[in-house]
């Protein structure tokens, strides 16, 4: 894009054309170029139950014919599957819309185009920033006349009022074949698997369906003006998705509370009352919980049934090592108990330590690597290690080479790159990717692989393996 000189501030970009942006990003070659980039290997699969892999035979074609809808405004998404992802006996779990690969495709081109045009409202942070940013700012504050509020917006996305938000889209966005793009896309259904075509129309969508590459950005766009207004009402303010902190002198955070349930209301949305328990408005002196995280100021740890939900995922890999070994040794004839003991370690370990793939940290250790509270990792330590005591197999006692909290807490905090922690990002080859996967038993000896086999058997153990270490990071136990 060629640059205008300004008088005072010397290069700058002229205004974004919409409409050339939208054709340069929804052209047939830009799609198909997103698609062998990010989506080619892709294990995850939508309702017409393709991945990556499968769809790649024909999306040449396939985009060709999906860029000239675009563009004349015939697309439609195909309904999104439906992933049910419990959160605690006491909540409904979140209902999560998976899309095809086509459809993601499309989606991640429109999250840029929106990124472009509403810079400001690109998520920059992950939960563990705004937890450092927190901490260091109530570290020094008097804790008797420092008040803090902690709440949540009750079912967010869900409550998210599609024409508003369109309005607001609108407002900023001229180009109308995006506008109705992205109507398309919130409108579309999320439906069980196995649903028939005909009761899709059954599934009406509310809000904004989660798990889209624009869910986030939409949800950010809605609470744009919110949150300029909460900024200046004289309180630290923090919102992240749902969850609302915000801290000062006692006046001013409960008159930000109450601004916040109106202008909340006012939109179709509605904070929980002081009275559900779920909201806190107290002096700093007293603990309070945000994240995942707990405050007993100065010590920073972790909620107790957070902690417990994560020794249960750990002790389950006890049990299923345990329980379905000798299973395994007969579905697996090239395994043996030696090479069983040493992949239930890998993958333990790995679970421990948290995991970097695509330049991003993964695990339950890496979520809460802000705490102070070291005294919480020892005793992790000791129970994982006392697990151990049900294993025959590895003489009742932890394993020399059993990794440790303690020191993960230290080098993904410190040291990422220093070998301590798993990182698929290492693993570039075919011939690579295979011995990682004979490692882990996911491969035999002496089975033939094509590279696009072995590729495809990788990607898939990737996104299982982070899947699984997303789902022990404390977002999902807010």
């Amino acid at each position: 894009m060629e640059l205008i000189k300004g008088p005072l501030i010397g290069m700058v970009p002229p205004p974004l054309d919409d409409d050339l942006l939208f054709k340069l990003l929804f052209s047939a070659e830009a799609l198909e170029a997103v698609f062998r980039e990010r989506f080619a290997t892709t294990t995850g699969k939508g309702i017409d139950r393709l991945n990556g892999f499968q769809f790649s035979a024909r999306s040449k074609a396939q985009f060709a014919v999906v860029s000239e809808k675009i563009i004349s405004g015939r697309f439609r998404f195909s309904p999104y599957l439906e992933v049910l992802r419990p959160k605690s006996r006491d909540k409904k779990p979140r209902l999560i819309g998976i899309p095809t690969v086509r459809d993601r495709v499309v989606l991640h081109q429109l999250n840029k185009f929106l990124a472009a045009k509403f810079p400001e409202r690109v998520p920059k942070n992950v939960a563990s920033t705004y937890v450092r940013e927190l901490s260091q700012g109530l570290q020094s504050l008097p804790k008797d006349t420092t008040w803090i509020c902690s709440t949540d917006i009750q079912t967010f996305y869900d409550d998210i009022r599609q024409p508003r938000l369109l309005w607001l889209l609108r407002k900023r966005v001229s180009c109308e074949a995006v506008n109705k793009l992205v109507g398309h896309a919130i409108a579309t259904p999320t439906v069980p698997k196995n649903t028939g075509r005909a009761r899709h129309k059954d599934y009406v969508s509310k809000g904004v369906p989660q798990g889209l590459a624009i869910s986030n950005i939409l949800a950010s766009i809605f609470m744009q003006d919110v949150d300029d207004a909460m900024k200046d009402a004289g309180v630290t303010y923090y919102r992240y998705v749902d969850d609302v902190l915000m801290y000062g002198s006692e006046e001013p955070v409960r008159k930000a509370f109450a601004s916040l349930k109106k202008r909340l209301a006012y939109r179709g949305l509605k904070l929980h009352s002081v009275a559900s328990g779920k909201t806190h408005v107290e002096p700093l002196a007293k603990p309070f919980g945000y994240l995942g995280y707990t405050f007993c100021m100065p010590t920073i740890s972790v909620r107790s049934s957070t902690v417990e939900k994560f020794l249960q995922t750990i002790a389950a890999k006890f049990s299923d090592y345990a329980h379905n070994k000798a299973k395994r040794l007969e579905k697996f004839k090239y395994l043996n108990e030696e090479r069983l003991n040493s992949i239930f370690l890998l993958e333990l370990n790995e679970r421990i330590s948290g995991a970097i793939s695509e330049k991003r940290r993964y695990g339950w250790i890496a979520y809460f690597s802000q705490i102070n509270d070291l005294t919480l990792l020892h005793k992790l330590d000791d129970a994982i290690a006392g697990m151990f005591s049900r294993l025959p197999e590895f003489g009742g006692k932890p394993p020399a080479d059993l990794k440790q909290l303690k020191r993960a807490f230290h080098e993904i905090k410190y040291k990422p790159l220093g070998g301590y922690i798993s990182n698929y990002d290492l693993i570039e080859s075919p011939a690579e990717m295979l011995t990682f996967l004979v490692a882990r038993g996911r491969v035999s000896d002496d089975e033939l692989l094509t590279d696009a086999q072995i590729v495809e058997r990788f990607e898939k153990y990737r996104k299982k393996a982070l899947a699984t270490m997303h789902a022990d990071e404390g977002v999902l136990y807010g």
